[in-house]
C-alpha cells in the first residue's frame, strides 16, 4: 500500500506541472501522548485545483522520539512521515496579505527503532497508517515567495515488538497522537 501512495503522488506531480502550486520547506515539532517531543523538518509540493482547492504531498521526519514501558525501558524511534490530502486556501488569488487555509489527509508513518535500554537488543516496528488535519497562515513577502505557520494534529499507534531477555515477545504500544507545529517559506507559482 506504500507503493500505491507513492505512485499516486508521483502520478499528481507528473501530471501537473503546469497547474498553479507551490513548494516549500519546514521545521516541525511534533509533541506525542507517550513519546517525548521530537524536532524534526519537512517539504511539500501542492498543487490548486480550482476554487481554493490544492492536493498537497508532504513529507516530514523526526529523529529522536523516545518512549518508556511500563517495565522501564526506553526505545528510541525515527519517524517518517508521507502525507496525502487536500486543503482549502481561503484566500487564494485574492489581494488579501494573509491567506489561512484547512486541510487534512491520510498519512503513511514509517518507524525505524534505534535501540532498547541504550543497548543494541533491537526489535522491530511496523509502518502504520493515520491521518492529519491541519491550519495555517500563508503571508505573501514577494510576488512568488511566502512565510508559512502551521498548527497539524496527527493520530498514529506504533506497536514495537521486542523481546524480554530471548524468552517472550514484548508488544509495547506507543500511541503517537499530537499536535505539530510548523515553519517554513514557500515558493509560489
Amino acid at each position: 500500500m506504500k507503493k500505491a501512495l507513492m505512485t499516486l503522488g508521483l502520478a499528481v506531480l507528473l501530471a501537473a506541472p503546469a497547474m498553479a502550486g507551490s513548494v516549500g520547506v519546514y521545521g516541525a515539532w511534533w509533541t506525542t501522548e507517550d513519546a517525548s517531543d521530537s524536532l524534526g523538518g519537512g517539504a511539500w509540493v501542492d498543487f490548486y485545483l480550482g476554487r481554493g482547492m490544492e492536493i498537497e504531498l508532504r513529507g516530514s521526519h523526526f529523529s529522536d522520539f523516545e518512549t518508556v514501558n511500563d517495565v522501564g525501558d526506553t526505545a528510541d524511534l525515527r519517524v517518517t512521515a508521507w502525507d496525502l490530502g487536500f486543503t482549502y486556501n481561503f484566500g487564494y488569488g485574492s489581494a488579501n496579505k494573509l491567506n489561512p487555509y484547512l486541510g487534512g489527509g491520510g498519512t503513511i508513518f514509517s518507524a525505524e527503532l534505534d535501540r532498547i535500554n541504550n543497548d543494541k537488543r533491537l526489535g522491530t516496528v511496523d509502518d502504520e497508517w493515520g491521518y492529519y488535519l491541519v491550519g495555517g497562515l500563508e503571508l505573501p513577502i514577494s510576488p512568488h515567495f511566502a512565510l508559512v505557520g502551521e498548527a497539524m494534529y496527527r493520530q498514529v499507534k506504533f506497536e514495537i515488538l521486542g523481546n524480554d531477555l530471548g524468552f517472550s515477545g514484548v508488544k509495547q504500544v506507543v500511541d503517537s497522537k499530537g499536535f505539530e507545529g510548523n515553519i517554513g517559506v514557500a515558493f509560489k507559482w
